[in-house]
């Protein structure tokens, strides 16, 4: 794993991937933590990109979660992480 404090070697990579799989592997890249993401599209609006709806689900599904935990915490009830 890299160091936050100390310059590690890099190199610039570009990925073509089919649409499919995007996720599983930008994701397996992100659980390890060795990658950095460059936008290449920096003029696209937020609410243009390809993925807008699937983003708002999970923003919505987060809202949903916070609020669960609020409801907890206020009741007294433990959460226990069996992960």
């Amino acid at each position: 794993m890299g160091s936050l404090f100390r310059s590690e070697e890099m190199c610039l990579a570009q990925l073509y991937l089919q649409s499919e799989a995007a996720f599983a592997c930008v994701s397996e890249l992100g659980e390890l933590g060795l990658a950095q993401f460059r936008d290449l599209n920096p003029d696209v609006n937020a609410f243009q990109r390809k993925f807008v709806n699937e983003v708002r689900r999970c923003d919505e599904m987060e809202r949903k979660l916070r609020f669960l935990e609020r409801e907890l915490k206020r009741d007294d009830i433990p959460i226990t992480d069996n992960g």
